[in-house]
């Protein structure tokens, strides 16, 4: 759960204008500023509301949730204690399929491929991870090169 407070905070605390947020995001201006107007529980397509919430935690916030009880300090935000640890989980998520895919084409293209002296072998395999890993943080952090 997302509330327009926690949004607005969260946005505050990473330095960014809105329009930055729905560019991080990939949503609209609109949809950031009717979010942020929100009193309470924001109530948006799950898609925009985890797009937005994506991008503030790979950004290093932490979003609190009180969960109604009375002895938590409620909903909130907070710098993440290990900033970067959303971003490392998505690269290596999105790097384990490409990472097989592509040693399985090396292997079938030469069939002595791990018989090569490792110094080849390693060289032809992080030239392949150079190419996927350049596009995915861009995918990812939502930037250019």
């Amino acid at each position: 759960m997302l509330t327009g407070e926690q949004l607005r905070a969260g946005r505050a605390m990473v330095g960014w204008d809105q329009s930055e947020l729905a560019e991080k995001a990939n949503v609209s201006l609109k949809t950031i500023k009717r979010m942020e107007a929100t009193s309470g529980q924001i109530k948006a397509r799950s898609t925009s509301t985890w797009s937005v919430k994506n991008a503030l935690e790979i950004a290093g916030i932490e979003f609190l949730d009180g969960g109604g009880d009375w002895r938590s300090r409620g909903d909130g935000v907070r710098f993440s204690k290990d900033r970067t640890a959303k971003v490392r989980r998505a690269v290596i998520e999105a790097m384990t399929g490409p990472l097989d895919a592509d040693l399985q084409t090396l292997a079938e293209e030469d069939d002595d491929f791990f018989e090569r002296p490792i110094g080849e072998v390693v060289e032809k395999i992080m030239s392949k991870m150079r190419e996927n890993l350049t596009d995915e943080l861009q995918r990812i952090l939502r930037r250019d090169s």
